[in-house]
C-alpha cells in the first residue's frame, strides 16, 4: 500500500513537472479564422471565377437553350404529327444529356481547382505556424476549436494572419 502512495506521488510529481515546463510554450491558432481573413483568399476566388467564366457562360447558355426549346415545344405540340413530336423530344434528350456533361464536368473541374487553391493557402498558413513556432520557442501548438478556454495571452492567430498577409 505503502508503495502505492509512492507511486502515485511520484507520477503526480512528474506529470506537475512536466505541465509547468510546457507552459508558457504552449500556443493556440484559429486556423479557420486564419483561412477567412487570407488577403489571397478573395485574389483566388477572382482567379477561379476567371478561369472558369467561360465554361460557365456557354453552361447556362445550354440550359438557357433547353428552356427555350421546351417553351416553344409546348405552344407547337398541338399542330405537331407523332414524327415531329418524336423528333422534338430526341433533340430535347440530347440537349438535356449535353448540359449535364457539360455541367458536371465544369463542377468537377472546379472542385478540383478550388481543392488546389486551398491546399496551397493551408500549405502557407501551416509555414507561417511552424516559423512563429520557432521563432517563440513553442512546444505545443493546439487548433482553437480543440480547447474549452485559452488565456488570449497564448492565441497566435493575428500573428499568423500578419505572417501570411505579407
Amino acid at each position: 500500500m505503502n508503495r502505492l502512495i509512492q507511486l502515485v506521488g511520484a507520477l503526480a510529481l512528474v506529470m506537475t513537472a512536466t505541465f509547468a515546463q510546457a507552459q508558457g510554450k504552449i500556443a493556440v491558432v484559429d486556423t479557420a479564422e486564419v483561412f477567412q481573413k487570407m488577403p489571397q483568399r478573395d485574389v483566388v476566388r477572382n482567379q477561379l471565377q476567371n478561369e472558369f467564366a467561360s465554361r460557365v457562360k456557354e453552361v447556362q447558355q445550354l440550359e438557357q437553350q433547353g428552356r427555350s426549346f421546351v417553351e416553344k415545344q409546348q405552344k407547337d405540340m398541338a399542330f405537331m404529327n407523332d414524327s415531329q413530336k418524336a423528333e422534338a423530344q430526341k433533340k430535347l434528350n440530347d440537349m438535356q444529356a449535353t448540359f449535364v456533361q457539360k455541367a458536371r464536368s465544369l463542377e468537377q473541374d472546379r472542385a478540383k481547382r478550388e481543392q488546389e487553391e486551398r491546399q496551397k493557402m493551408l500549405s502557407r498558413i501551416k509555414g507561417a505556424i511552424d516559423d512563429i513556432t520557432k521563432a517563440q520557442g513553442l512546444d505545443l501548438v493546439i487548433e482553437r476549436g480543440a480547447v474549452i478556454y485559452v488565456n488570449p495571452a497564448l492565441d497566435i492567430t493575428q500573428q499568423v494572419i500578419s505572417r501570411v498577409s505579407k
